[in-house]
């Protein structure tokens, strides 16, 4: 895997869920540093794209809600602006996916040949791409509207007569003359007369040179005007002329207390400011530190710039933060990722900073650093991965199956016990309310929607129910559904997080206990009453022979007693066939 440590911020338009966990793995396979974020739909896609900015787009040309393919992808670009679009199209799109290339995307995919090194060396590709082509179109621009477009007003002389051969926009709203007026000028025209002589003198001395002036003007409604002009010999269209560069003094005095207003405004916020702003060198060496310091770190500015700020970092941390500001020597700003410094009463604060490398700007002289303290997010972000590690451990050890049902939007997700106590595959589960729905068994489906109907009607918050849930083979497991209902502030059911518990044993084995109960019943009653019969003859006959010894066929009374006694014999021999054979129950006396 090839790591790349600059971050990525990627917008995935993709409504199939497979193919966005898809492309997740594989630019996170090659991509150390990466924020995916996806938009199931263009009308999502639209919503996240007014607020976020992102690296690159990649867009998937069959979203629900965009029928015209053509229609789509221009909106996506125009919604773009200056960032990269590639587009992922199948096989039945290869066509378009080409004739998309004309409507200005970077570039296009197919989704079955797709994977991880072209899917990353198409983004980085069409990332630079993008920037060089941004960079072609700003310098383009830059230089046709120099001239035309520069807020300062702008004349081309001839340089033998002094008369107007162009003149930009801003020269026409600052004078009052249209273009076509200035054509049939000369710069003469502008000129005070008290000042006539002296540029005269400037423009003869200084011919074919470069000469900087400040005279006066006379606008075409009379009025009259400070300004600085600045004067460079060229070639226009094959004649020698001269471009001036007028400058209205008054404008600048305006701009002046403006800047001077700006850094008054500057300074407050960042003497009031939350955020720490430091200057420092190579070394760690500080020359300026705001008062935010007292907040941050519990010193003032005065004792922190006697401080080496390289001191104040925890061991652990120092070492990327000298890398970072060591890289600013190539680089101009940098963004630190967190560290550690140590505040006044010895305790450990996590800030993250910017580093602006401002060496060359003798305002500054030194590296910017704009720091904010993040102890907070911090603790916060921890406590939250340690509840999400605990999560998936308790998920990982329990065998029920976890569902997270979005009332509102009818999504329904599992963990794998949906895979592994049902044995459905990830193609076959689906995440709508319905497809749940259709495998409960359909003499208690209704009894369930029932159940849930009266929670949400109730506002209670838990609902345990057992119904039959459909395998992936056919078959029903029994099921006890124990589930806990998130609602907003005014009780509406938001989320139903549930536990679906597989008690398909425990109900086979009480049914196993009530079948024994049962065959012990029966062979009571037939020891009560299909017994007794024949006991009861033998005790007869017994009493007989021993109480009236006058009987004279005593052999007949003996065969009835053995005839009992073998009938006696039999029921019992049944009972004993009846426990260890339950399925035979057809009993005769």
């Amino acid at each position: 895997m090839k790591e790349n440590y600059f971050s990525l911020h990627i917008l995935v338009i993709e409504d199939h869920l497979g193919d966005y966990i898809l492309i997740e793995d594989y630019l996170t396979e090659e991509h150390k540093e990466i924020e995916l974020t996806r938009a199931a739909s263009f009308l999502q896609a639209r919503e996240i794209l007014k607020n976020n900015l992102f690296d690159t787009i990649l867009l998937d040309l069959s979203l629900p809600d965009s029928g015209d393919v053509e229609v789509l992808v221009k909106e996506v670009m125009h919604l773009a602006g200056r960032v990269p679009v590639i587009v992922l199209t199948g096989n039945s799109n290869k066509d378009y996916g080409v004739r998309t290339l004309s409507l200005g995307i970077s570039d296009y995919l197919l989704k079955d040949e797709l994977n991880p090194v072209q899917l990353s060396k198409s983004i980085f590709y069409s990332i630079e791409r993008k920037k060089v082509e941004n960079q072609l179109i700003e310098s383009e621009k830059k230089y046709k509207n120099l001239f035309n477009h520069s807020p300062l007003p702008k004349f081309v002389l001839d340089l033998n007569s002094l008369n107007f051969l162009s003149v930009n926009r801003a020269a026409t709203e600052l004078y009052g003359y249209s273009s076509k007026e200035f054509l049939k000028m000369n710069v003469r025209d502008l000129w005070v007369k008290e000042e006539t002589p002296k540029v005269e003198e400037k423009w003869k001395s200084q011919y074919k040179e470069w000469f900087q002036i400040a005279l006066k003007h006379r606008k075409k409604n009379g009025e009259v005007i400070s300004v600085e002009v600045t004067s460079n010999p060229i070639n226009f269209d094959g004649k020698p002329a001269r471009v001036s560069l007028i400058k209205d003094v008054t404008a600048q005095l305006q701009a002046e207390k403006a800047l001077q207003h700006s850094e008054q405004r500057f300074k407050a916020l960042v003497q009031d400011g939350s955020e720490l702003v430091m200057i420092l060198d190579f070394k760690g060496n500080l020359s300026y530190a705001s008062p935010a310091s007292q907040a941050v770190m519990g010193v003032n500015m005065e004792v922190l710039l006697k401080n080496n700020f390289f001191y104040l970092i925890h061991e652990e941390d120092i070492d990327q933060v000298k890398d970072a500001i060591a890289r600013l020597n190539n680089q101009k700003r940098i963004q630190i990722p967190s560290y550690r410094i140590k505040t006044a009463n010895n305790e450990w604060r996590w800030i993250e900073t910017i580093v602006t490398n401002l060496c060359e700007d003798p305002a500054v002289n030194g590296i910017v650093a704009n720091s904010r303290d993040i102890t907070e997010f911090v603790n916060q972000e921890r406590e939250l991965i340690e509840s999400l590690q605990r999560y998936n451990i308790v998920a990982k050890a329990t065998s029920d199956t976890i569902t997270d049902y979005d009332v509102v939007n009818d999504r329904m997700e599992y963990n794998e016990g949906i895979q592994n106590m049902f044995g459905y595959n990830p193609a076959q589960i689906g995440r709508e309310g319905s497809w749940w729905d259709d495998k409960v068994h359909p003499d208690d489906k209704e009894r369930v929607k029932q159940k849930t109907r009266e929670v949400f009607k109730n506002k209670h918050n838990q609902l345990q129910i057992e119904y039959r849930f459909r395998c992936a083979d056919g078959t029903y497991k029994h099921i006890l559904d124990r589930s806990y209902l998130l609602k907003d502030e005014e009780g509406n059911p938001l989320r139903m997080i549930g536990s679906m518990q597989d008690i398909s044993n425990l109900k086979n084995y009480i049914k196993t206990i009530e079948n024994h109960n049962a065959r012990l019943k029966e062979i009571s009653w037939t020891q009560s009453h299909v017994v007794r019969a024949p006991l009861a003859r033998i005790m007869g006959l017994i009493d007989l022979l021993q109480n009236h010894g006058e009987i004279e066929d005593r052999d007949h009374l003996m065969e009835n007693i053995f005839s009992s006694a073998h009938e006696l014999d039999a029921i019992i021999r049944k009972i004993s066939n009846k426990a260890e054979h339950p399925a035979e129950s057809n009993w005769k006396c």
